[in-house]
């Protein structure tokens, strides 16, 4: 995958266990929207990424104390004309008492532009966190996956002599 690629939204689908990427990609005939539906599960990173948006969820939500009942499971993210990236991070917000969960957006929030920033953006530790995941996701997506990656080369070293193929 290229620097033609841009994700717009990561969702993981804890009822099937799948992963669902959407993104767009330019090419010489124009933009393309993928929507891409993944049974196969993603590196640990992967899923390590999408929890560290705990803690910055909550804050966006301005609501730190309810962190460790959050559980990020979907971004969408946005992007200015000039390449800025906002993002909304959905969670499931669990209800103890009721014994159910319900599901929060977050506010768009807007990675800042300069250093005094007016209005509501990410954090520095949001914005990294958000790129980290968008990056997991592009690892996901050319194959780096729970067990190894699609396209790895076989375990066998180059200079062995089965690595070679025998003409007979």
């Amino acid at each position: 995958m290229n620097s033609n690629t841009t994700i717009k939204k990561i969702k993981i689908i804890e009822s099937t266990g799948k992963i669902e990427i959407d993104c767009i990609r330019r090419g010489e005939q124009g933009d393309d929207e993928v929507k891409g539906l993944f049974a196969e599960q993603a590196a640990p990173e992967f899923y390590e990424a999408m929890k560290a948006l705990t803690v910055p969820g909550a804050n966006i939500l301005e609501a730190p104390e309810l962190a460790a009942r959050l559980v990020p499971f979907a971004v969408t993210y946005h992007y200015d004309k000039d390449d800025t990236m906002g993002a909304i991070i959905t969670m499931k917000l669990k209800l103890p008492e009721s014994k159910t969960e319900t599901v929060i957006n977050t506010p768009m929030r807007k990675c800042a532009k300069s250093d005094n920033p007016k209005g509501a953006v990410l954090t520095a530790t949001a914005a990294r966190a958000l790129w980290n995941l968008e990056a997991e996701a592009r690892k996901y997506l050319i194959g780096k996956r729970a067990q190894k990656s699609l396209f790895e080369d076989v375990d066998t070293p180059k200079d062995e002599p089965e690595a070679i193929p025998q003409v007979v």
